[in-house]
C-alpha cells in the first residue's frame, strides 16, 4: 500500500475520473435496457428472470475474479475489460435489429455480468493498493460518491433519451464511455504483488483460494463473516425488492413515465451521495459501534414506499413519497456500507484483498437474484397487496438491523 498522505493524489485522481465514466456508461446502458425489456414484456416477472439471468454469471465468477485481482496486474484487467465492453456494445447495436431482442438483451446482460465479475474486484482491490490506511473511509466515501454522481445523471439523461429516441443513442453513449475509460486507466500506475505461480491445477487453485478466503473471514475475523450475513439478508429483502418493484409500481402501477422513473433512480444516486458526505464529515460520530443507527433510519424510511402504494388513486403525491423514500433510505445505508467497506478493507492484508472482496461479493449478491425472482412473481400474482410486499420485506429488515446492532455494540473499544 502507497505510503502517499494526500487522498488525491494522480493515480487515485485517474481511477476516479476513469470509475466516473465507465461507472455512467454501465448505469445508462443497465437502466434502458432495463426499461426497453419492461416496455416490451409489460410484466414484472419477465423483466426479474432477466435481471436474474443476468446476476448469476457474476456470482458464479466473483471468485475467479478475485483470484484474478490477486494474481494479475489490476491495471490490465481493467483495461481490457473496458475496451472489450466498448467492443461489445459496438456488437448489440449492429445485432438488435437481426435478432430476438429479448434473447440478444438476454444474452449481452449476461456478458456484462460475466465482465463485471472480473473487473469489480480489480476496482475494489486497487483502492487500498494506491490509498494510505488513514484515508481509507474518505477513499471509499469518494468512490461511492463517484459511483452516486454516475448512476444521478445515467438514469436521468438516460431516461429522456430513451423516452425521446429510443435505445440506439444510450448504446453510442455508453460505448464511448466505456472506450474513454480503458484510455484513462492506460495512464495508471497501480502497485502489484507477484505471487508465486500456481503449481497446482486451475480448479485447486480455486477451491485453495476459497478455502483462504473462507477461513480468514469466518474464523480469523469472525465479524466479517456476521456483516456478510447482514449484508445478504438486505438484498434478499431490500435491494431485491426494490429493483423488481419500483419500476413495476411507478411505470405499471401508477401509469407514469420513463422520465420520471429516471428520477426516481437518480434519487439513489443522490441518497448515495448524500451517505458519502455524511460518512466524510461524520467520520468521528459514526463508527463501526454505532453503524446500526444509520442502518436502522435507512431501513425505516424504505419502509414509506408501504404507504405511498395506499394512494396509488393519487399517482403523484404517491410518487414523490417514494422519491423522499428513497433519498433518505439510501443516504442512510450508504453511510453503513461505507463504514463496514472501511473496517474489512483496513483489517485485510493486501494479498487477500481481491479474494475476500470477490468472497464478500459473492455472499452477498447470492441473495439479489433469488429475492429477485421471488419478488417479480409476488407483484404479478399478487399487484393489488402491493403494499404489502413492500411492508413485510421492510419490518424483517429492521430485525436484521436490531441483530445487527447488537454484533456492533459488542466489538472491543479499540476496533
Amino acid at each position: 500500500m502507497t505510503q502517499t498522505q494526500k487522498l488525491f493524489h494522480k493515480d487515485f485522481t485517474l481511477m476516479v475520473i476513469g470509475q466516473i465514466i465507465s461507472i455512467f456508461g454501465n448505469q445508462i446502458v443497465s437502466f434502458a435496457l432495463s426499461l426497453y425489456i419492461l416496455d416490451l414484456t409489460n410484466s414484472a416477472s419477465m423483466f426479474a428472470t432477466i435481471l436474474v439471468v443476468s446476476k448469476i454469471p457474476n456470482i458464479l465468477l466473483s471468485l475467479i475474479g478475485g483470484i484474478s485481482a490477486d494474481r494479475l496486474p489490476r491495471k490490465a484487467i481493467m483495461v481490457v475489460l473496458d475496451f472489450f465492453t466498448a467492443f461489445s456494445l459496438l456488437m448489440f447495436s449492429l445485432l438488435m435489429k437481426h435478432c430476438d431482442i429479448i434473447a440478444l438483451t438476454a444474452a449481452f446482460m449476461i456478458l456484462l455480468s460475466i465482465i463485471q465479475a472480473f473487473y469489480q474486484p480489480s476496482v475494489s482491490a486497487s483502492i487500498p493498493a494506491i490509498t494510505a490506511k488513514e484515508q481509507l473511509t474518505a477513499a471509499n466515501s469518494v468512490t461511492t460518491g463517484i459511483n452516486a454522481v454516475a448512476t444521478l445523471a445515467a438514469p436521468a439523461l438516460g431516461g429522456m433519451l430513451y423516452g425521446f429516441f429510443g435505445i440506439t443513442p444510450i448504446l453510442n453513449l455508453a460505448m464511448l464511455c466505456f472506450f474513454l475509460s480503458a484510455l484513462l486507466e492506460l495512464f495508471l500506475h497501480i502497485p502489484f504483488e507477484k505471487q508465486a505461480p500456481a503449481t497446482k491445477g486451475l480448479w485447486i487453485m480455486i477451491r485453495d483460494d476459497f478455502k483462504s478466503a473462507w477461513q480468514f473471514v469466518t474464523k480469523e475475523h469472525p465479524i466479517f463473516f456476521q456483516m456478510l450475513l447482514t449484508l445478504t439478508g438486505l438484498n434478499f429483502l431490500i435491494s431485491a425488492m426494490i429493483t423488481v418493484g419500483l419500476p413495476y409500481i411507478i411505470k405499471i402501477q401508477l401509469g407514469l413515465s420513463s422520465q420520471l422513473y429516471g428520477i426516481v433512480e437518480s434519487g439513489f444516486a443522490i441518497g448515495m451521495m448524500i451517505g458519502a458526505l455524511i460518512a466524510v464529515k461524520g467520520k468521528q460520530r459514526f463508527t463501526i459501534h454505532n453503524a446500526y443507527l444509520p442502518l436502522q433510519l435507512g431501513i425505516i424510511s424504505i419502509t414509506m414506499i408501504a404507504f405511498s402504494i395506499l394512494t396509488l388513486q393519487f399517482p403523484m403525491p404517491s410518487y414523490y413519497m417514494i422519491l423522499l423514500s428513497v433519498l433518505v433510505g439510501m443516504s442512510m445505508i450508504s453511510v453503513f456500507n461505507i463504514i463496514i467497506q472501511a473496517y474489512m478493507q483496513e483489517r485485510t492484508p493486501s494479498l487477500l484483498l481481491g479474494k475476500v472482496s470477490s468472497f464478500t461479493m459473492m455472499i452477498t449478491q447470492l441473495a439479489v437474484p433469488l429475492g429477485q425472482a421471488l419478488f417479480g412473481m409476488l407483484f404479478d400474482q399478487f399487484a393489488s397487496y402491493s403494499a404489502w410486499i413492500v411492508l413485510i420485506p421492510s419490518l424483517l429488515a429492521l430485525g436484521i438491523a436490531a441483530k445487527t446492532r447488537s454484533i456492533l455494540r459488542a466489538l472491543p473499544p479499540d476496533q
